[in-house]
């Protein structure tokens, strides 16, 4: 153990750990819900700007990652070198400032660049809240820890929709009444409600003390890495973690395309109130893609004990291929199908999820955790936020055509999309699964 290791001071108690967890699992929903709130509003939109479902994909999708993916690797360094706490109250208070500017954008294009806006601030959450959650515990308690704050993004996919829908309720109810913006447009109202609340949270988030960095890992790190091994090498291990982190950006291209366009499917072919489908939907979510991260990792654990590193590899095909039938029931031609077919994707998918990301990090050395996580970031931004719902409104008007609704182009888009990624994880499963260490 190095001097510096060696004088580090406990870590913190674990209440305050857990608290700070909780903050940021609360973090995490609110970023979804200003992210995607969106989705519940796609038609209102439409119709006040006069703009098509394409150009409605472009702000769902391409103009969030845009900048997301880009500013995510750099904002994953800067993490590791300056204060995090600080980093996350900047963010929280640059995409809430994004929101508010949604509420106002006048046009297409002033839409699009508040978009773009809300992406930079929540470009920085993911990168800075894993380091900080992992000197809040010891290494036996760590991964736990950083499955919750997981777990919290999976809650906050339908969690979005859930109190975006409470939301709008509220708003038809008067929310605004008798202010200055009483006469606005009932969605520019709703990204109003939901941006100002979390502009305050960045407020809560001063609660939250910047930790003390462990050094030990970092000069063991420093010290191996000056020796010129193979494994200090980042671009072989990426290369070789290619299949795996293929399929974890398809899970994500294939659940923000569903995510996007469930609600305007519900709205649209079946009548149900923008309300009711946030609230009903986004509840059915929670539970869904929530619980499906929470088994995806139990299960995980349990095929490496019983199958050896390429345990989990398996499970993630086998999850890959379970999507299949709940993607077709997306196209059944009733809500109930639909309502019971897109929380069943979500569990499958945050199986493929957790089973594919607890692979990358066991195959990945602990010195190069942070660079590789953040590249599977960028691509789970830069592939699903960037093409998942447009690849969706593109199946729509140029393969199945306008006439035949969003059903046939989601499930087309989901069922395409997971046997590429099956052909992808192939290989990994043909040849044994090898970690980068013991």
């Amino acid at each position: 153990m190095t001097a510096a290791a060696a004088a580090e001071p406990p870590y913190p108690s674990r209440p305050r750990a857990w608290g700070v967890v909780l903050i940021l699992f609360a973090t995490a929903v609110l970023a979804y819900t200003d992210r995607q709130v969106l989705s519940l509003l796609v038609d209102p939109i439409r119709a006040d700007l006069g703009i098509s479902d394409t150009q409605i994909s472009l702000l769902l999708g391409f103009a969030f990652a845009l900048i997301y993916g880009i500013a995510g690797i750099p904002l994953g360094f800067l993490a590791d070198r300056s204060s995090r706490r600080n980093l996350i109250v900047a963010g929280v208070a640059i995409w809430s400032v994004g929101t508010l500017a949604c509420a106002v954008a006048p046009s297409f294009e002033m839409l699009f660049a508040a978009r773009i806006i809300v992406g930079l601030g929540e470009a920085v959450l993911s990168p800075a809240a894993i380091s900080m959650i992992s000197d809040h515990f010891p290494p036996h308690r760590r991964g736990f820890a950083v499955g919750v704050f997981f777990t919290g993004i999976a809650v906050g996919v339908g969690g979005s929709i859930l109190i975006g829908g409470a939301v709008l309720d509220l708003v038809r109810a008067g929310l605004f009444a008798g202010t200055a913006v009483a006469d606005w447009p009932q969605w520019r109202l709703v990204l109003l409600a939901v941006g100002l609340p979390s502009l305050l949270w960045a407020l809560v988030l001063l609660w939250v003390k910047e930790p003390v960095r462990r050094f030990d890992q970092l000069e063991q790190a420093g010290a191996i890495a000056s020796k010129g091994t193979g494994e200090s090498r980042l671009l072989p291990l990426l290369l070789s973690l290619v299949p795996v982190l293929l399929v974890v950006a398809t899970a994500s291209m294939v659940d923000n395309a569903v995510g996007a366009w469930a609600p305007s499917l519900l709205i649209r072919q079946f009548g149900m109130d923008p309300a009711r489908v946030g609230v009903d939907l986004g509840l059915l979510l929670m539970l869904g893609y929530g619980g499906g991260m929470l088994a995806g990792g139990a299960l995980a654990d349990r095929m490496a004990q019983l199958r050896g590193p390429r345990g989990k590899i398996e499970l993630c095909a086998v999850a890959v291929l379970a999507t299949l039938p709940a993607a077709l029931l997306i196209n059944s031609g009733s809500a109930q199908g639909v309502m019971i077919a897109v929380p069943v994707y979500f569990a499958l998918s945050a199986v493929v999820t957790a089973s594919g990301l607890s692979a990358i990090l066991d195959a990945t050395p602990n010195r190069m955790r942070g660079q590789v996580m953040a590249v599977s970031f960028f691509l789970n931004v830069a592939i699903g936020g960037g093409f998942g719902p447009t690849a969706v409104a593109l199946s729509g008007t140029h393969v199945f055509g306008e006439a035949a609704g969003l059903g046939p182009a989601i499930s087309f888009t989901v069922v395409l999309s997971y046997v590429v990624a099956g052909l992808v994880l192939l290989p990994g499963i043909v040849r044994r699964w090898r970690p980068a260490h013991g």
